[in-house]
């Protein structure tokens, strides 16, 4: 069955936020990842996407790793919030200092299937009539879940909002 589908970046136009930090215990960032998003977004762990996690502990004593995690919240029937968070950094295995880079993104994905042009017409019609300021609600809500996300991994690593900038 056909589909129309519409995706709205939730950080537009700057479509992503970055955190960067180098100090003590970098590695914290990852630790926290599931248990934010399950807060934050409100949603429960079958929820939670663990994409990608890998570690490098062959290059001496400085471990790299990275991750990619989403979060999936079913809004009602049509809109779909989807938070994606990558982790890449390194650690000193002895003296637990390195560096992190996390980059925090989303998107809203509304989609509603038809059969014929008649109903494809009606969707695209009730959207941008009646459903839009719904949608911009729900994108206005994920933005600020978006910027908590960063502010709880500011306070856990120690970052003052004035560091970062």
């Amino acid at each position: 069955m056909p589909r129309l589908d519409i995706i709205d970046d939730i950080l537009a136009p700057r479509d992503t936020i970055i955190v960067r930090f180098d100090g003590k215990n970098p590695f914290l960032a990852v630790t926290m990842v599931t248990n934010m998003l399950r807060s934050v977004l409100k949603i429960t762990s079958k929820d939670v996407l663990e994409t990608d996690i890998r570690w490098d502990v062959t290059g001496g004593d400085m471990h790299e790793f990275y991750g990619k995690w989403m979060g999936k919240r079913k809004e009602d029937r049509w809109t779909t919030t989807k938070a994606r968070i990558v982790i890449q950094g390194a650690q000193h295995s002895k003296e637990k200092t390195g560096w992190v880079r996390i980059e925090i993104k989303g998107f809203i994905q509304t989609g509603y299937q038809y059969t014929n042009f008649i109903q494809r017409s009606f969707w695209w019609f009730y959207n941008r009539v009646f459903y839009n300021q719904q949608r911009r609600a729900y994108i206005e809500q994920a933005k600020d879940d978006l910027y908590e996300m960063r502010d709880i991994f500011q306070r856990a690593l120690g970052i003052s909002p004035e560091e970062q900038g």
